[in-house]
């Protein structure tokens, strides 16, 4: 760290340091860690990490030697290898802006805003958010644009490996005809606004955060959302009064079918609020315990 962070901290002479790494739980994130509570003795240190990182067995073992006095995850895959190490830790949900994230009322609207992303106006849209990798088990939303519904995925416009060349998990998606929207997009909300599912279709453990944004932004926006039980979202969500429904990928099409019946207005009624006071009770009583 700089001499500007250090001289920051001690003059701030914090009572808590709480730090959110971006790459969560690396190895380097416990030892920032450690340095930065070197600079505020007296301040309680809280580690806050999204999800798991491989670590070696020798780093293992320094972690809790240097263990944080208090962590929190949405993971319960982090959470279960903190309760291993003896790192104090509580599992927490996350915040989702509601003055962005809301639904938008009438079919006008999402009409419009199918026509300024160039979608098809009429058709069952079924969105997706994320990296366009083989971890995210994106093969399993083929047999539904193949069953005639309109699969979009929004894609980081960053592009990982095995999203590259004439055999990529893009080209197969591409092929299949779903649409994949990889440019920067400024108002993200509105390709859940204009949606009529959102699906998750993620299995693999540490190929998403614990308790994936996306899906609370797609709820917050009154989108239904199909998902498998991924992380802390059924800890916390339940099946968030009808709006969530959970599924195997083998039964997306089933599940899909089903709520594609459902009036819109059923799936307003949501959670996340109370997620977010969550979030403030639990970060709060482990700032100041």
């Amino acid at each position: 760290f700089s001499a500007e962070v250090k001289s920051l901290i001690k003059n701030f002479k914090p009572d808590a340091l709480v730090y959110l790494p971006f790459q969560s739980s690396t190895f380097a994130s416990y030892l920032r860690l450690k340095v930065l509570a070197a600079f505020a003795k007296k301040a309680r240190p809280v580690f806050i990490a999204l999800q798991p990182k491989p670590l070696k067995k020798w780093q293992q073992g320094f972690v809790k030697f240097i263990k944080p006095k208090m962590a929190l995850t949405p993971s319960p895959t982090l959470k279960q290898f903190w309760d291993t190490i003896e790192v104090p830790n509580k599992i927490i949900p996350l915040l989702t802006d509601l003055t962005i994230f809301k639904p938008i009322g009438d079919i006008t609207t999402k009409e419009k805003l199918r026509k300024k992303y160039s979608l098809p106006v009429e058709a069952t849209i079924i969105s997706h958010m994320g990296h366009l990798n083989e971890g995210r088990n994106l093969q399993t939303l083929i047999p539904l644009q193949q069953a005639g519904f309109q699969v979009v995925i929004l894609g980081s416009s960053s592009t990982p490996t095995d999203a590259v060349g004439t055999k990529s998990i893009k080209n197969t998606l591409l092929a299949s005809g779903i649409i994949i929207i990889d440019r920067f997009i400024k108002h993200i909300e509105e390709i859940y606004q204009l949606s009529d599912i959102y699906i998750f279709p993620v299995v693999k453990k540490n190929s998403s955060i614990g308790m994936p944004l996306s899906i609370l932004e797609a709820r917050a926006c009154g989108i239904p959302v199909i998902t498998t039980n991924y992380g802390s979202i059924q800890t916390y969500m339940e099946d968030d009064f009808g709006g969530i429904k959970y599924s195997e990928p083998n039964e997306f099409l089933r599940a899909v079918t089903e709520i594609s019946t459902k009036p819109t207005q059923t799936f307003i009624k949501t959670k996340v609020s109370e997620l977010n006071n969550s979030f403030y009770d639990t970060l709060y009583t482990q700032i100041d315990p």
